[in-house]
């Protein structure tokens, strides 16, 4: 047992057992709760989907900012070659 662990006991021997409920409580909710493989998998795919949703929107958002005749590879080509030049 760590000293980390001892000292949790050793706190734990000093608790009346009200206090001891009270703590198994605590102890109960911030322990993470167990997930089927099949939940995490749909709340995964649901946030990175979600997160695809929001770039999607900012993406489109963004747009309006940009003049109409904007190419977005032919601005990194310039930029590569003002950064480095030719690679012919």
């Amino acid at each position: 047992m760590s000293e980390l662990q001892q000292q949790a006991v050793r706190l734990i021997h000093g608790l009346s057992d009200e206090n001891i409920r009270f703590l198994i409580e605590v102890i109960k909710r911030l322990m993470p709760q167990e997930v089927s493989e099949e939940e995490f998998q749909i709340a995964k795919e649901s946030a990175e989907m979600q997160a695809f949703m929001r770039l999607d929107e900012a993406r489109k958002e963004m747009k309006q900012y940009f003049p109409d005749d904007f190419n977005p590879e032919k601005e990194l080509e310039e930029a590569r070659f003002k950064r480095y030049g030719s690679f012919d």
